[in-house]
């Protein structure tokens, strides 16, 4: 993988091989990089292939480039995780959604549940999932995703994940009580090619809670013996999950 600094950029920025990067962008390129026109960046846009992209003009408001290469690469896992994860104290759900971006997450929704310290008022929500965003983005860049995992537009209930997620092949909470089954014991006549994932806060699920993710088809699944931190949790089962079913 190059060591070119790299963007993210919608599709429409890309025309007939000529690209233009706005907003952000352009104070990176030119106030923290200091790039000039013949520099090269590393350009995608929803697709599998990175762009090798020339600087042609470095101006204050929008930066041009033309495409001189691209390469295809695979660097999306083949199993799609749906992480909705439970929020948690001080800076653990920034660190939660680092790892998740680098262990091949596709999408994470961060949950409001029985045993969540944190408390979250709804003129903070919007805030916080625009810096999580950021967060994710760039993860992205520095991990080499080819695609940015989406982070939900708002903290929802453990009822509407479990709605939103009814349609995925394989639906898993992670419960520190569960002492029988782990993910090894869940046998699987095809391959699964998507999988929800539910993990708690520092308090973990309440009985009430597991009951009725249950009744939404999600299986208890245990990570060993031993408590794990609420922000190792995560980094553990989606580890788990791709080398049984994704890319690890």
């Amino acid at each position: 993988m190059s060591s070119r600094p790299k963007f993210f950029v919608a599709r429409e920025q890309i025309n007939n091989n000529k690209v233009t990067l706005t907003g952000s962008d352009v104070s990176h390129i030119r106030t923290v990089l200091r790039l000039k026109a013949g520099d090269s960046i590393q350009v995608i846009s929803d697709s599998d292939k990175w762009l090798t992209v020339r600087l042609v003009e470095v101006k204050t408001k929008e930066v041009k480039g033309e495409v001189v290469a691209s390469v295809t690469i695979n660097v999306e896992s083949p199993l799609a995780v749906h992480l909705g994860q439970a929020l948690t104290k001080g800076n653990k759900f920034d660190v939660i959604l680092r790892k998740s971006v680098e262990l091949g997450v596709r999408s994470i929704t961060p949950l409001m549940t029985e045993r969540c310290v944190v408390k979250t008022h709804r003129t903070e929500v919007g805030k916080k999932i625009e810096r999580w965003k950021k967060i994710v983005l760039e993860s992205s860049k520095q991990c080499g995703r080819s695609k940015i995992p989406l982070v939900a537009e708002d903290v929802e209930t453990l009822e509407t994940f479990c709605r939103k997620n009814d349609h995925q092949d394989l639906k898993l909470i992670f419960w520190e009580l569960e002492e029988k089954k782990t993910l090894k014991d869940i046998k699987l006549d095809v391959q699964p090619r998507s999988v929800a994932v539910l993990i708690g806060p520092e308090g973990g699920f309440s009985q009430a809670e597991i009951e009725n993710v249950r009744e939404y088809g999600f299986q208890t699944v245990g990570l060993g013996p031993r408590i794990l931190r609420a922000e190792t949790a995560p980094v553990v089962a989606l580890a788990l999950l791709q080398s049984r079913w994704g890319d690890l």
